[in-house]
């Protein structure tokens, strides 16, 4: 098969698989049955084994790691690999340039260097040092962002347009 056509399989496999999650979680019925088969896994499950799974998910998806960086520049060099090979051929067939392989690598080296980046700048973490002059970066609405709240974990004021403290981390409390 082509590899459009087996990409659109995947893309609507994807999309109705997300449509019926969401529209399972919204029946009370599928709601109780997930937690009901949760907790039977979590008698099931050794304790030990429990805490080594959420330690080992709270370093994937809460700490800053190198894992997604090298993850995704495996798939992106493989996929650029591939696109590579396919379109070689193509080119060698029709007696075109093999310029026209330079920009998709080339807006790939670009792609590589901003996600890089994005991974490993620092996020602006907010502390009692730099609390009041984060706090002037944008106008509080009111609405949305009011000018008096307060973190409950970190008892710091909470600036307009910022995440802060979730309750997962807060619950999970490891340090």
């Amino acid at each position: 098969m082509d590899f459009l056509v087996l990409f659109s399989y995947y893309l609507a496999l994807l999309l109705i698989g997300g449509v019926v999650l969401c529209i399972c979680l919204q029946t009370r019925y599928l709601n109780g049955l997930a937690r009901g088969g949760a907790q039977i896994f979590s008698f099931i499950t050794p304790e030990r084994l429990q805490r080594v799974v959420l330690r080992s998910l709270h370093y994937l998806f809460h700490t800053r790691n190198n894992a997604f960086l090298v993850l995704h520049v495996v798939l992106q060099g493989m996929v650029y690999t591939e696109y590579t090979w396919e379109i070689l051929g193509y080119c060698q067939e029709l007696d075109f340039s093999l310029c026209y392989l330079l920009l998709p690598h080339l807006l790939l080296a670009v792609n590589l260097v901003f996600f890089t980046l994005s991974c490993l700048t620092d996020p602006g973490t907010i502390t009692k040092a730099n609390e009041a002059l984060l706090l002037q970066v944008y106008e509080f609405d009111e609405v949305m962002f009011p000018e008096k709240r307060w973190c409950s974990t970190c008892d710091l004021r909470k600036p307009a347009r910022s995440k802060h403290c979730t309750p997962l981390i807060q619950t999970l409390n490891f340090h």
